[in-house]
């Protein structure tokens, strides 16, 4: 990640779009690629959400080295007591500046949420009790994988897929990554959210049904978010 002074540019462009358009409200969505995720067990002993975060900052500064998760606020998808959850993390400044900035700009910063989540939100009510979902932008993909409405796994990483044809490939080598067992009894269901490639005709691969997930036709907001935030790796 960048120095935190590399901020300022990209929240005062989007603080520039909020004037111009003159909105009161926002609901901010920021892309992947500023975003760290992870699958966090349920923790009986933990008692509240303070004790929630430390856990979570624990974990991330097992992955990203000691004290990496002070520069970083964190987040978790909403479960059920004994279900485990994702854990969302973005820069802590940006989060700061977003917040800062648009308040300036008289406006309301209703939510903020990155492509992942916010596919989840918005396609809540169709996605099954297992499956995975892939949420593809430019140069990012994010993979999450759930059995019986509980997290199993999530990641994200930077890949090129410009067709459905990459994208049938890379959903093989997942496969292969996970063990999974593509002539299995009951079809492994992948939704995918790929808002490049939604026009194009897709693809079949054997044992797999792939939902695809349109964008709402009132929520093109989605996309100039992750032009304008997205800009980084």
């Amino acid at each position: 990640m960048q120095a935190d002074d590399n901020w300022h540019g990209l929240v005062a462009v989007g603080t520039e779009l909020v004037r111009a358009s003159q909105a009161r409200r926002l609901h901010v969505v920021l892309s992947d690629k500023l975003a760290r995720y992870a699958c966090v067990s349920w923790r009986p002993e933990l008692r509240n959400a303070q004790e929630d975060l430390a856990m979570a900052a624990l974990n991330f500064d097992d992955v990203h080295g000691a004290g990496a998760s002070a520069d970083w606020h964190f987040g978790f998808s909403t479960a059920r007591p004994g279900q485990s959850r994702l854990s969302i993390a973005i820069p802590k400044t940006l989060f700061a500046q977003l917040q800062d900035n648009l308040g300036l700009a008289r406006c309301q910063v209703a939510s903020i949420q990155t492509a992942f989540s916010a596919t989840l939100q918005a396609h809540r009510k169709v996605l099954g009790s297992s499956g995975w979902l892939m949420n593809l932008e430019d140069g990012r993909l994010t993979l999450g994988c759930w059995t019986k409405h509980v997290w199993n796994w999530v990641y994200s990483v930077h890949a090129d897929i410009h067709s459905p044809e990459d994208l049938l490939q890379r959903v093989r080598q997942e496969i292969m990554l996970a063990a999974t067992r593509s002539e299995a009894a009951s079809l492994l269901q992948i939704f995918v959210h790929a808002p490049a490639l939604e026009h194009l005709p897709f693809g079949t691969l054997s044992g797999v049904q792939f939902i695809v997930l349109k964008t709402p036709p009132g929520e093109p907001g989605v996309r100039h978010a992750f032009a304008l935030l997205g800009a980084r790796a």
